[in-house]
């Protein structure tokens, strides 16, 4: 069951970078989707540390395949943020988080044969519905909107789901550190593809010449620690089912409601959660679902 700890590392270190994401898109040097996406795939080449430690040529045909799978990532994350970028963070998120693990599971199943028990498929369900309670997020007095950027939004879910379970399926066929790393040249490359686009190198260029030090060494700290959360979700992508792994988000969303109520408590310049006794209700029976979900996995 070592891959349900490296989850919820991955998804504890995730819930960290949040927070401060949270802070880096106040920044007028980083509030652009295509800037924090570039700086999480070209930081991806410090994974290349890991390849004295088992890194082998698996053939060209393999090194594609990781490369694609890198690339397609950097384009779900990408579209991840555009649709942040232009609707709520926690209406985009919970439509993200709840669909997601569905199509996982779905393309799980068509593509790599991945089953799930019955037992299984409850702990799917209790952290799916768990996962969409604690990230959805009503505001009274208000009349809510439809999602936006609809076209964002299906992207994330789709490549999303197929980056997990392209994935797993090169995990299933390589060692670890092998499809692990050469994946993440995926990343790098598709990053340094993005400053072809004249408008996109400009928004870089631009976001690097007016960040200052204290903020680019921040930017810096919070992707590699995004870096080593992304080492832990894979590996628990690696060693279990990729549905069950990206159902484990919600587990994201739990540790980051804890960290806001902490940091609203002691430090809120940092961090401030609005919360009431209604909201705290949803997020506790969330969690309670989340951790019920918990359960039915480690049994």
């Amino acid at each position: 069951m070592s891959w349900l700890y490296f989850a919820l590392i991955g998804y504890f270190l995730y819930a960290a970078v949040t927070i401060g994401n949270k802070y880096l898109l106040r920044q007028r040097a980083t509030t652009r989707p295509v800037v924090f996406t570039f700086w999480v795939g070209l930081m991806s080449a410090f994974t290349f540390v890991l390849a004295p430690f088992g890194l082998h040529w698996p053939g060209w045909s393999w090194v594609a395949f990781d490369i694609l799978t890198g690339v397609i990532y950097f384009v779900a994350l990408l579209a991840y943020y555009r649709a942040l970028d232009i609707n709520e963070a926690s209406r985009a998120a919970s439509v993200v988080g709840g669909l997601t693990p569905v199509f996982v599971l779905l393309f799980a199943n068509f593509f790599i044969g991945e089953a799930l028990g019955w037992q299984q498929l409850a702990a799917f369900g209790f952290l799916v519905v768990g996962g969409f309670l604690i990230s959805l997020e009503k505001k009274q007095g208000e009349v809510r909107e439809g999602i936006k950027g609809l076209k964002s939004v299906i992207a994330t879910i789709i490549l999303g789901a197929i980056y997990f379970v392209m994935l797993k399926y090169l995990f299933n066929q390589q060692d670890f550190i092998t499809g692990f790393v050469w994946s993440r040249l995926g990343l790098v490359l598709a990053a340094l593809a993005a400053l072809l686009y004249p408008l996109w190198r400009r928004e870089i260029k631009l976001s690097w010449s007016s960040a200052t030090k204290s903020l680019g060494a921040l930017m810096v700290g919070i992707k590699t620690l995004a870096g080593f959360g992304s080492l832990f979700v894979s590996l628990a992508v690696a060693a279990g089912s990729a549905s069950l792994v990206n159902a484990l988000q919600g587990a994201q969303f739990a540790f980051l409601f804890l960290f806001t109520l902490l940091l609203s408590r002691f430090w809120p310049g940092v961090c401030r959660e609005k919360t009431n006794s209604a909201i705290f209700l949803q997020k506790s029976l969330a969690i309670i679902l989340i951790c019920v979900g918990l359960v039915f996995v480690a049994i």
